[in-house]
This record gives C-alpha cells, structure tokens and sequence, in this order.
C-alpha cells in the first residue's frame, strides 16, 4: 500500500495540470479569500456541563432528551449579552468544559483540579457529546422559539475542545468566524451570502 499524497503535493501537481485562466483564478480567490478578516467572540455558559444524550424517537419525533431544557436556558441568559450576533459562515470552535470537581476530592486535588493537573476522564461523559450539546445551544430551534447565534454547526470547520475540573461549573466558548464573504467568491467557495 502506498501513502497517499498530501493536499499540497495534489495542489501541486492540479496546478500543474490546470490551463492558464484556471491558475489565475485559484490564485485570484486565494488573494481574496486570505484577506478576509476573522471575527472572535467568547463568552461563558453558566450552567452544569451535561454531555448530550443519544437521540429518541417517540412516534414520528426524534428528539434530544435535554435539548429544549439547555437552549431555552442560552436563549435567555446568554445570546441576550452577544448583541444579536448570529454566524452564518465558516467558523471555528473552541469549547473549555469545566465539570463539578467531585466531592469525594481531598484538599490537595481539590487543588490540583482547579490548577487543570487533574482533568476529568472518567465517568464523566464523552467530550463530543458535552461539543454536541454546546452546538445544540447554539441552533437555532423554530419549533420552539429558540433563535440561535449560528445558523448550523455544519458551518464549524475547526473546533478545539477540553474538559476540566471547577468549584464554579461552566462551558467557555470561543467562536472565532469569517467576516462578511465577497459575492465575487461566495459562488466559486460554494457559500451562501
């Protein structure tokens, strides 16, 4: 078996092979495109991290035990203090899980948790179901009047997420987002404007 080649050797040899008109427009929307300016934002979502649960059915309704319960939450007290931000381009996620740092914890790694030299890993729940649960937060829900700040977490195309222990339980969110994107290269990246 042979390994497969990276993105910038297949880059190589299609710019290699591309005609002349093809070359200047990759290079063109390359231009554009890197000079685009990233936004961040981050905030905090004050309540217990709960990992997300597995979808059910009931009838003819899937639905996330929990989900309506933890975006009504961030629908009022949190997107109210983002200034009706709402993402409707690519995106990256950076999600700090801070858990409850257990009772049973002696002093010392009541300590050692708070420093992060203690992190949470087991009987904890999965750290992409606490990520599903932070992007469930953050949709928008019509159905129950949720509005959102990103319209669909299709749109993260990078995320960066950690579990820690705190005395004050919380996620910390940081969204790091594309401005506004050029009409003269929403069509060729395939964006909606």
């Amino acid at each position: 078996m042979t390994t497969p080649k990276s993105n910038q050797e297949n880059v190589n040899d299609m710019l290699c092979n591309a005609t002349p008109l093809i070359q200047a427009k990759v290079g063109g929307v390359a231009t554009i495109f890197s000079g685009i300016k990233w936004k961040t934002v981050s905030f905090i979502i004050p309540t217990v991290p709960e990992p997300s649960h597995r979808p059910r059915l009931c009838g003819y309704r899937v639905y996330v035990p929990g989900a309506a319960k933890h975006q009504s939450f961030f629908n009022k007290f949190v997107r109210p203090k983002l200034n009706a931000l709402f993402i409707d381009t690519p995106c990256k996620i950076k999600i700090d899980i801070f858990c409850p740092t257990p009772k049973s914890f002696t002093k010392t790694q009541h300590i050692l948790a708070e420093m992060g030299i203690i992190r949470p890993w087991v009987n904890t729940g999965d750290v992409d179901n606490y990520e599903k649960a932070v992007m469930d937060m953050l949709q928008p829900n019509e159905k129950r009047g949720h509005v959102g700040i990103m319209s669909n977490d299709c749109l993260v195309i990078e995320s960066n997420t950690s579990k820690y222990y705190s005395r004050n339980p919380r996620y910390e969110v940081t969204l790091t987002y594309l401005d506004k994107i050029p009409d003269s290269i929403a069509s060729v990246l395939r964006l909606k404007n």
